[in-house]
């Protein structure tokens, strides 16, 4: 008798409360973000905005994906959907996925701006030029999805997720030619990001080095964000590196199913809840770092020859084949 990979197989069932338990916990971590961000008007920066559309990215990819596609067909053994609505929401979240690789670029612009011009970065990176650019990364990106997924679909050909694997792959008929440009996209955004992130790293390792008793107090509470910010964007950096590194090379070590699993869905899921937890570790309102995190919470934004604007400015911040 042939197995039957749902509930009443162990490994599935395991697969099945785990993907809900870390579906729901990334959701609510998200989520927070999101709140917090519309509640309080102090969120409203360009740096927090990036971390805002991340937020709602990762939660639309948790809750679809996860939540409401993987862990259902993993218990019942089947899609409760078409496999072309299986298939749209898998490229769906794949289209948000790259979509946040770009903004991984963006936020270490964000961060180099902010160190290197500080009298002008509420002008270079205003909420509406934040926006334009963010709107204008994901048209792009639903966009050149759309074009390219129509004639796959209109063969018979889709992604879909294997009970059996636990992970979901692209269909390998003669007639599918998919094209994925993912590992393209990753391969210039790490050059852009690794490039940015290292000039960031040696003004502040300058400042550090050469800061002296004459500094203005502004100019260290500034400095001081400024590293907070970057070291959160450094730490949500390298869960996108444990997670490429999972899928484009640890995952051909072994065809076993728990493998499969571990590389191609755990990691993944994980990847999206635990972004939403470092969001949440580091928001001045949310976390346990928050009377560290107060301590330098009131920054100069806006500087000109006669006045000076004051604003908190939250730590929350993004930096995201799938």
């Amino acid at each position: 008798m042939e197995e039957e990979f749902n509930y009443t197989n162990p490994l599935n069932l395991v697969v099945a409360m785990l993907i809900i338990t870390i579906g729901v916990f990334g959701v609510i971590c998200n989520a927070s973000i999101v709140y917090i961000y519309l509640k309080e008007n102090s969120e409203k920066t360009a740096f927090n905005l990036i971390c805002f559309c991340r937020a709602i990215s990762n939660v639309i990819i948790l809750t679809i994906i996860f939540v409401v596609t993987f862990f259902p067909k993993t218990l019942l053994g089947h899609s409760p959907y078409p496999p072309v609505v299986e298939s749209w929401i898998i490229n769906i979240a794949n289209t948000l996925y790259l979509g946040n690789e770009y903004q991984i670029v963006l936020v270490a612009l964000n961060r180099c701006c902010a160190l290197f011009f500080p009298m002008k970065y509420s002008k270079i990176f205003s909420i509406l030029h934040t926006t334009i650019v963010l709107v204008a990364i994901y048209v792009y990106r639903i966009g050149k999805k759309i074009i390219e997924w129509i004639p796959q679909s209109n063969k018979g050909c889709h992604a879909l997720y294997s009970t059996k694997n636990l992970a979901w792959s692209y269909d390998d008929r003669e007639q599918c030619d998919f094209v994925d440009d993912a590992l393209d996209i990753i391969f210039y955004t790490f050059i852009a990001m690794s490039i940015l992130n290292t000039t960031t790293f040696v003004k502040i390792l300058h400042f550090y080095r050469k800061r002296n008793a004459n500094q203005d107090k502004e100019t260290k509470k500034r400095m001081r964000k400024n590293t907070i910010h970057f070291l959160q964007t450094m730490l949500q950096d390298s869960l996108y590196l444990i997670d490429l590194t999972f899928t484009f090379r640890l995952s051909s070590w072994s065809d076993h199913r728990v493998w499969r699993y571990v590389s191609g869905t755990l990691i993944w899921e994980l990847l999206h809840s635990t972004d939403g937890f470092v969001m949440v570790m580091f928001n001045e309102r949310l976390s346990f770092l928050k009377k560290t995190i107060q301590n330098s919470s009131t920054i100069p934004v806006i500087a000109g020859p006669k006045t000076l604007r004051r604003g908190t400015i939250s730590a929350s911040t993004i930096p995201s084949t799938k």
